[in-house]
């Protein structure tokens, strides 16, 4: 046959056509590159799970892993392909030639590395500084504080009339005793007589909570005040000092608020520098869906 009956010919047709649909789709959507492609299936997120628990138990994350939600497994599977990607720079790198270690330590490597180049670049203006601090007050808000003395008298030692004990003991003591003195009174206490700048989660922490809140009820003075109830039994308190809830002011925390500002800087940096590399990778799961 002919060149011009070749020409003719439907079949040729076809092909010719095929040929170029698939040259235009190649153009449009051109194939992953070799290596670029990272395919998530259910042992490589198992596998994730027990390096990051650092705990083997393939059985219980295998059922952790059936009980997530559609949202926390895709979330999952970004975070094992960002161990992945992170793991594949590294070897690009030779960081696998330069400490034969095992995956994990490839992948953190990566991540300093990440960390340090991105923290380099950071350089935050007063300005800079002055506005986080307006942005994160909350986050330096310190809670009421007092300060005082107390006389304790045991329940376990005195029974029921350790409270009767102690207000005979405040009368005395507020006929002249310092606050200094509170030792003088009393029972042996477990814990301290004196206490400066405490707050409510410490004092609730060894008095209780109802001792607490009646303590940071009082207003402080020069006498003696109670007696309040604790876990242990009753307290003479004796409060020199009540500090409201506050928010310093920036002159007085700067040092501090730069300090924090420019770790959170870094860290957001290095997160940035984490979801560019991601952009490199065709991320799949199991089902062979693109993410």
């Amino acid at each position: 046959m002919t060149l011009k009956g070749w020409l003719k010919e439907p079949l040729v047709h076809f092909l010719a056509l095929g040929a170029a649909l698939f040259v235009l789709a190649s153009w449009i959507w051109p194939a992953p590159e070799v290596g670029r492609v990272i395919t998530i299936g259910e042992a490589q997120l198992i596998d994730h799970l027990q390096r990051r628990a650092q705990l083997y138990d393939e059985e219980g994350f295998r059922e952790l892993l059936a009980g997530m939600s559609e949202e926390e497994r895709a979330q999952l599977v970004r975070d094992a392909a960002v161990t992945e990607a992170l793991y594949r720079e590294g070897q690009e790198l030779g960081l696998a030639e330069a400490d034969p270690m095992v995956k994990q330590r490839i992948v953190q490597q990566m991540r300093m590395l990440l960390t340090e180049e991105q923290a380099a670049d950071v350089e935050l203006t007063a300005d800079d500084v002055r506005a986080y601090y307006d942005a994160n007050q909350a986050r330096y808000a310190e809670g009421a504080r007092v300060s005082f003395s107390h006389a304790f008298f045991s329940r376990d030692r005195r029974g029921a009339g350790g409270e009767a004990a102690a207000r005979a003991a405040l009368a005395q003591m507020r006929e002249g005793a310092s606050f200094n003195e509170a030792g003088r009174f009393g029972d042996r206490f477990l814990y301290q007589l004196n206490y400066a700048d405490a707050s409510v989660r410490e004092i609730a922490g060894q008095f209780g909570e109802d001792f607490a809140a009646a303590l940071f009820a009082l207003e402080p003075g020069q006498a003696w005040q109670g007696p309040i109830e604790s876990e242990y039994g009753w307290h003479v308190v004796g409060l020199t000092e009540k500090l409201e809830p506050r928010v310093p002011p920036f002159d007085e925390i700067a040092g501090r608020v730069a300090q924090d500002a420019v770790t959170d800087a870094r860290a957001n940096a290095a997160r940035d520098a984490v979801e560019s590399l991601l952009e490199n990778y065709e991320i799949r799961d199991d089902a062979g869906s693109a993410r």
